[in-house]
């Protein structure tokens, strides 16, 4: 067996033994292929999507861990940095920030964060990131409409997260040092910030970046826009998804 065979072995069976979080329901039975592995993602307590369920995909390629999987939202969801037409999720986690130290536990979570930290100013939903700049009502509108319309019932889950407590922060600390803090949904505004913050010093939140057309930065019109999160949460450049 080659190392890089090996590797996905070792992350599709780590994933499968420990759960990453209740909002991210594998299959019972395991996966029936390790290069494509389909679950549920559902929606984010306190977001726009948190009625809502999505089937995602992640396609891993052969020369895994050294070429970065790629995530599908095989449910359609209205979304700045997920495709119209394909269903991609565009991410710097999986794309030029991409590093072997990575596993599949920490896509998965990269992408459930993604529903509570869209980045408009990287989208590739343009209608949805235009909307989450300009007017963040509307915008939450829209997405509970799609989310009502097209994914699958968040209920229909419940029992399969009931059943995940994660009543204490697990600390997993990587061979380079990097430290990633998962808590549950049911602690504070502060408590996810600190997920949130662990993560992003791995460079795994930060939405892929492209050139704006006519402009590569916000306009300081846009910048006053982005203040979205709630007083608890420590002030961040990303735009977050309003607390409700």
């Amino acid at each position: 067996m080659t190392s890089s065979a090996a590797r996905l072995r070792n992350d599709v069976a780590n994933l499968f033994k420990t759960s990453c979080h209740p909002d991210i329901v594998l299959p019972s039975d395991g996966p029936q292929d390790l290069t494509t592995i389909t679950l549920h993602l559902l929606g984010p307590t306190s977001t726009p999507y948190s009625e809502g369920a999505w089937k995602l995909t992640l396609k891993i390629p052969a020369e895994y861990p050294n070429s970065p999987p790629k995530a599908y939202f095989e449910t359609k969801i209205f979304h700045p940095n997920v495709a119209v037409s394909t269903g991609e999720v565009c991410v710097d986690t999986l794309k030029r920030d991409w590093s072997p130290n990575v596993d599949l536990r920490h896509v998965l979570l990269v992408v459930r964060c993604l529903l509570i930290e869209p980045n408009p100013e990287s989208a590739l939903n343009e209608e949805a990131g235009k909307l989450l700049l300009e007017n963040f009502a509307d915008f939450e509108r829209m997405a509970r409409l799609m989310t009502s319309v097209h994914a699958l019932k968040r209920s229909a889950f419940a029992s399969a997260t009931t059943s995940a407590e994660f009543s204490s922060p697990t600390d997993n600390t990587d061979e380079n040092g990097y430290t990633t803090t998962i808590y549950s949904d049911s602690e504070t505004d502060s408590g996810r910030s600190s997920t949130i913050n662990a993560l992003d010093t791995m460079n795994v939140l930060r939405p892929l970046e492209h050139t704006q057309r006519g402009s590569s930065a916000p306009t300081p019109s846009s910048q006053s826009k982005l203040s979205l999160k709630s007083k608890d949460a420590k002030p961040k450049k990303k735009v977050g998804i309003k607390r409700l």
